[in-house]
């Protein structure tokens, strides 16, 4: 009976020291991981000042107020800015009337015969940034073949390109009248 004892408390003592050892190294663990943890909280606690120092110095009203004076040149709103309704907003007048419907353009005929004379304008979907980076008007030859892309393979029949007016309203005067005229 003493031997089975024996073996018995060696086992105990054997499952207990063990589990220690796996305690042990389990805690060491958790606390480098809490120590990560609390590293990286500082760090972000030290970048989060950093960043309010920042937007401080970038929001102070005397460096604003400069940048307006020398970029933008905003003044304060006056009284009479301001609106009482939307009948008191002075609508935009209305835009000047598109192309007439029966123009036609030969797309087809123009890249059948380029005039090697005349170089190709790009054509920018925003007029107002075209007419800042291109020339005068008067001073470009208007030919076919400024109005059709560079053939890269032969054009395989003629298409004609009609234009016609849109007819639905997108402006936001449009839709302010329309407001307007629900009250």
């Amino acid at each position: 009976m003493t031997r089975l004892g024996a073996v018995f408390w060696f086992v105990v003592v054997l499952v207990a020291g063990f589990t220690t050892f796996k305690v042990k190294y389990t805690v060491q663990d958790l606390e480098d991981q809490l120590n990560r943890v609390r590293r990286h909280t500082i760090a972000e606690q030290q970048e989060t000042r950093v960043l309010n120092a920042e937007w401080t110095y970038l929001t102070q009203p005397e460096r604003l107020a400069d940048l307006n004076r020398r970029f933008l040149g905003l003044a304060a709103i006056a009284p009479k800015q301001l609106q009482r309704g939307i009948a008191d907003i002075p609508l935009r007048p209305p835009a000047a009337p598109a192309a007439p419907p029966d123009e036609l353009i030969d797309v087809a005929a123009a890249a059948a015969s380029p005039d090697p004379a005349a170089s190709p304008i790009p054509i920018d979907p925003f007029p107002a940034r075209m007419a800042a980076s291109q020339p005068p008007a008067a001073a470009l030859p208007v030919t076919p073949a400024v109005l059709a892309p560079a053939p890269t393979q032969p054009p395989a029949r003629a298409q004609l390109a009609k234009t016609r007016p849109d007819t639905t309203s997108r402006s936001l005067d449009a839709l302010i009248k329309q407001i307007a005229d629900m009250q």
